[in-house]
């Protein structure tokens, strides 16, 4: 048996409400767009202009409701979309975030983890991912590293596992599964249908990530959702897609490859 580390939320849960079809919170600067995905599961999806970028560019996480409070998959946004993003789940879903998951590095930002840290939401990652944030951010408080490379959380009767499939579009992303919903966060590793673009990163392994893929696929087979890191949410169409994108890659410049735009 893969040995694994049980997370439990042993929390006071509140009221629950119905999942909100469309947005629930809007402004601009910035924005934040909510989509439920299945039952008790929505996608946050934010915009940002990393580095002056011309056009925002929108990054998802996932909001996961349990009977013992709110999950909350990644944190790459600034302080005040964060506190945005807070504002809607105590608004819309009537509870609080209790813990946030960093999948890799990328995923999070100081004052994003500062915002958390004042509303008592316990925030974790990988070792490999708290190291890496670390280095990037050597004067703040990082996530702590308590995820093992398969880890389970438990909250009620929500199941949520944490898998390292290896290294891909950076060396520590993680992938999430919620095994009674059918729904896969891919992250980073998955590209939408409509990109051409492997996306920017600075330490990508194509060969290795073209591993992780065909891992993913038969791991999770029975997916009904694949949520990526940039773009609307599909099936498990999303991963062989991202298989030709990785096929393309390596017919030309590994350093070309990834110049593109999420």
């Amino acid at each position: 048996m893969r040995p694994h580390l049980a997370v439990f939320l042993f929390l006071f849960a509140g009221n629950l409400l119905a999942p909100l079809a469309g947005s629930a919170a809007s402004s601009s600067p910035p924005l934040l767009r909510v989509r439920p995905v299945a039952p008790d599961i929505f996608v946050p999806t934010l915009y940002s202009r990393p580095n002056g970028a011309a056009l925002p560019v929108a990054t998802n996480g996932l909001i996961i409701r349990t009977t013992k409070g709110i999950l909350l998959i990644d944190t790459a946004w600034p302080t005040e979309q964060t506190r945005l993003l807070l504002r809607w789940v105590a608004d819309s879903l009537h509870q609080r975030v209790r813990l946030a998951i960093v999948t890799h590095a990328g995923a999070a930002t100081p004052g994003g983890l500062v915002v958390l840290r004042e509303n008592h939401v316990r925030v974790y990652s990988s070792p490999l991912t708290a190291r890496r944030w670390r280095s990037r951010n050597p004067a703040a408080e990082g996530p702590t590293a308590a995820l093992k490379p398969y880890t389970v959380v438990r909250a009620g009767r929500t199941r949520v596992e944490l898998f390292f499939p290896g290294a891909g579009f950076a060396p520590d992303n993680l992938v999430v599964w919620l095994p009674r919903r059918k729904v896969l966060f891919g992250g980073e590793l998955v590209r939408e249908q409509a990109t051409a673009s492997l996306g920017s990163s600075p330490e990508p392994n194509l060969k290795q990530w073209s591993i992780v893929l065909r891992t993913l696929a038969a791991r999770y087979r029975n997916a009904r959702v694949v949520v990526p890191a940039h773009g609307p949410a599909g099936s498990l169409t999303l991963l062989a897609h991202t298989q030709t994108l990785l096929r393309e890659a390596t017919r030309r410049k590994p350093q070309t490859a990834l110049n593109g735009r999420p």
